[in-house]
């Protein structure tokens, strides 16, 4: 009976091994373009759907903006602006051309883009961020107010890519 169980054991920690390191190989294989691309991101405080579009700037970092919504007008059938934005004279900006996320580097130790700053265009906050790759299509996104070391508390985000 032992040896049955010490069996069952290895068989258990060959097992668990394997998947790590599968997921580890995946990991690897990542590169800091495969954030590129739309995503859908569905807002449920605002019951809006958007699509984000992820591109490589001048500068070399990631960002993000807006290039679809499913309610692009307001009720006067006019198109919605960030009226929420901090900096007076960037309120008359579409929303359908608003930066959302800022600043991203590419860890490839960590797996992960990290250091950038996501705005919320319905409070007109911008908060620190980092994001992963959940699976091949789904991002998460992690937003945090930027104490040292905490970056852990905050709110998450599923961000599905658009083929």
């Amino acid at each position: 009976m032992n040896i049955f169980l010490n069996g069952i054991k290895i068989l258990l920690v060959f097992t668990f091994s394997c998947f790590v390191l599968g997921v580890q190989a995946r990991d690897r294989n990542k590169n800091a373009d495969d954030l590129l691309g739309t995503y859908m991101v569905y807002e449920r405080s605002q019951q809006v759907t958007v699509h984000l579009n992820f591109y490589k700037a001048d500068d070399g970092t990631y960002e993000a903006r807006i290039v679809w919504m499913d309610q692009p007008d307001d009720d006067l059938g006019k198109p919605r602006t960030d009226v929420n934005n901090p900096k007076r004279e960037l309120r008359h900006i579409p929303l359908t051309h608003v930066v959302i996320v800022r600043d991203l580097r590419y860890d490839a130790r960590n797996h992960e883009w990290e250091g950038g700053r996501i705005y919320d265009p319905a409070t007109g906050k911008t908060y620190r961020c980092f994001i992963r790759f959940e699976d091949e299509d789904t991002l998460r996104v992690k937003a945090y107010v930027g104490v040292i070391g905490l970056r852990f508390i905050g709110r998450s985000f599923y961000w599905t890519r658009i083929s």
